[in-house]
């Protein structure tokens, strides 16, 4: 049995089939994930939610721990898993913002399907916002709040942070 190449040898569509196979199968459980709220008891909403926001807290734990390794001299991931936590964050985001308009369809006005939450998530986090879907109450506002500072801070760093690393090591070479 061979070894296989080393990343750098390797073609890139081998070396990007997991973060494409990774958008799929996020994709397919986004859309299969139950989150039929409104018969469910508040202790079940309640569960998810929780499970939802937990599962964002680690992505964003996960990319900070990214971005402090790579700043402080580690080799990093790569982009490869920097593009699986942005489709994880925007799969788990989307999530937050439909369990949110299930549990109070108050909160969010014109979202009523997955896929309007997904266009939310993505329409907000590159700051689009074309308004026809948008958060009207409170807690789906600061949630929005809490993205968007998110998606500022955290992701413009880590980009700015490999450029910046990858214009470095050209000049080197």
């Amino acid at each position: 049995m061979t070894n296989p190449p080393p990343p750098e040898t390797r073609p890139p569509s081998s070396t990007w089939g997991r973060p494409v196979r990774t958008l799929l199968g996020l994709l397919i459980a986004y859309y299969a994930y139950p989150v039929e709220l409104s018969e469910s008891s508040p202790f079940i909403v309640v569960i998810s939610l929780a499970g939802t926001v937990g599962g964002l807290l680690l992505v964003g734990t996960l990319m900070v721990r990214e971005l402090g390794y790579v700043r402080h001299g580690g080799p990093g991931r790569g982009p490869r898993l920097l593009a699986m936590l942005l489709v994880l964050l925007v799969m788990a985001s989307s999530l937050t913002f439909f369990l949110l308009n299930q549990t109070a369809p108050d909160q969010i006005t014109g979202l009523e399907t997955r896929t309007d939450a997904l266009y939310f998530t993505l329409s907000t986090m590159t700051t689009v916002g074309y308004g026809d879907i948008h958060a009207e109450g409170q807690l789906a506002r600061a949630l929005v709040c809490v993205l968007l500072v998110f998606n500022v801070v955290v992701v413009a760093s880590l980009i700015r942070l490999y450029t910046t690393r990858d214009r470095a090591g050209h000049v080197r070479d």
